[in-house]
């Protein structure tokens, strides 16, 4: 047994109970900002199946509100063998980090391949979709903004 699992089977101090305690009912990703919280993906609803976007779902874990912005946003996206997510552009530089799966996120007509442990970068303002490889495709992504809704996407297709 390592010394982590030990540490983890022990009661919990009193400093730890009172911290559970205060700790927020829910793990909602809204909760104040002042407060530190953990989510589950699980416990996130599945967003997506809108065909402007491909067929990319996706959980947004970290998230703000115009009333009460955060850091930063973080989320999951998910993609079926083969699946996509359609060619588009936003402000904010955004960033991957390939879970499980693998497929090609081409980025102003260069194609990189993302799989688990690769982080792909994209700059403010490039043109970059994603196709799946035919295992499907997980990864994290993340903008520094209040909130995913102040995300403007504007799709190539509908400019064209």
């Amino acid at each position: 047994m390592t010394q982590f699992a030990s540490a983890a089977a022990a009661p919990l101090t009193e400093s730890e109970e009172a911290f559970v305690a205060h700790a927020p009912a829910d793990n909602s990703p809204y909760p104040p900002s002042c407060e530190a919280f953990s989510i589950h993906a699980d416990d996130v609803l599945q967003e997506g199946g809108d065909p402007t976007y491909g067929t990319v779902t996706w959980r947004t874990l970290i998230n703000g509100t115009p009333d009460v912005p955060r850091e930063f946003v973080l989320g999951i996206a998910e993609f079926g063998p083969h699946g996509t997510l359609l060619p588009h552009r936003h402000d904010p530089a955004e960033f991957y980090l390939g879970i499980d799966g693998s497929g090609v996120v081409t980025i102003e007509g260069v194609p990189h391949v993302i799989a688990a442990g690769v982080a792909i970068y994209v700059p403010a303002g490039a043109e970059h979709g994603v196709v799946a490889g035919p295992e499907g495709l997980r990864f994290t992504y993340g903008f520094a903004e209040g909130s995913f809704e102040s995300v403007q996407y504007r799709f190539s297709a509908a400019s064209a």
